[in-house]
């Protein structure tokens, strides 16, 4: 079978013909496009990579950064056999990460970050490649700033670029994704950054009513929250006794401040008692994240205040990492 694209001819008389031809067509579409397709293949966990990457940028200060050796000598020095070299190697290069048997100038800079024990700043770096790689952005598009149904996913973008993806395949670029987009990366409130900030409101709003269980007994307020769930409503959440459709509570939630600034914090929480109407709720929670230097990123910490539907406020700082 022949199959003829504008001037040129494609002969098909096996799979991998087809798969040649699926390559070239992709290509061609993604031509004029700001991202790359160089095939598709990964079969090393996530952190394998970050470590080796750490391991070509050590070698690389010793002038050697040929990506042969760099990964020869990460096997032998984890006792791993050498023959993971055939699985690793074609993965860097899939990702950008190699060409031509050097590492990339990205790969370097991430592994120099991760040398330098700031693997925030090196996921960062990783994260800014993953939008030019077109498989990376295509699950990301698809998840539409959301994580649920992950591997379907990815396993949906695979086959659309005519890929027939293995199980770890599937797994690994999964994992790869979850460590690279905000929406499916966990919170660490002990080192966060002012992007995956949105991202973890949820989280942070959990993590808060969590550690306020004294405040609300200070208050005499009846229902401690433990027993309560919390549901988002526009730029706040209500709470809701757990198992029931009864609302008892209004949190909100302010942008987050770089600093514990008395005044900032004063003025942003007066600005959320436009929300608080006395009477309306059993309890008010306001809630005010600060962000703290550390390194390269933030540690987070919130002040919070609540208030029972009669006004009597009590507040404190909760630190979350």
């Amino acid at each position: 079978m022949e199959v003829r694209i504008g001037e040129k001819a494609y002969s098909i008389r096996e799979p991998q013909d087809l798969e040649r031809l699926c390559l070239e067509l992709r290509r061609a579409l993604y031509e004029g496009r700001e991202c790359a397709y160089n095939s598709w293949y990964i079969r090393v966990p996530p952190e394998r990579i970050l470590e080796i990457l750490k391991e070509a940028y050590s070698s690389y200060l010793k002038g050697e950064a040929g990506v042969g050796p760099v990964v020869e000598r990460y096997l032998e020095r984890l006792g791993l056999s050498k023959s993971l070299a055939r699985t690793i190697t074609p993965t860097l290069s899939a990702l950008g990460l190699s060409s031509a048997g050097a590492f990339s100038k990205t790969a370097l800079e991430a592994g120099r970050s991760l040398y330098g024990g700031a693997k925030h700043e090196a996921l960062a770096i990783l994260r800014e490649a993953a939008a030019k790689n077109c498989v990376l952005r295509d699950i990301m598009v698809r998840l539409g700033g959301r994580c649920e149904g992950l591997a379907a996913v990815v396993e949906d973008v695979l086959r659309s670029y005519g890929k027939s993806p293995r199980a770890d395949e599937v797994k690994y670029t999964a994992e790869l994704v979850r460590l690279l987009y905000p929406p499916c990366a966990p919170c660490n409130f002990a080192c966060i950054n002012k992007e995956a900030f949105t991202t973890c409101a949820d989280s942070l709003v959990e993590a808060v009513m969590a550690n306020i269980g004294d405040l609300f007994e200070k208050l005499d307020i009846s229902i401690l929250p433990s027993y309560l769930a919390y549901v988002k409503s526009g730029a706040s959440y209500r709470a809701f006794v757990k198992d029931t459709n009864k609302p008892v509570g209004l949190i909100a939630l302010a942008e987050p401040i770089e600093g514990a600034q008395i005044g900032r914090l004063r003025d942003l929480s007066r600005a959320l008692d436009a929300l608080v109407e006395e009477g309306a709720y059993e309890f008010y929670v306001k809630v005010l994240p600060i962000l703290e230097p550390a390194g390269s990123c933030y540690r987070l910490k919130a002040y919070v205040e609540v208030a029972r539907a009669d006004l009597e406020r009590a507040s404190r700082i909760i630190k979350l990492d």
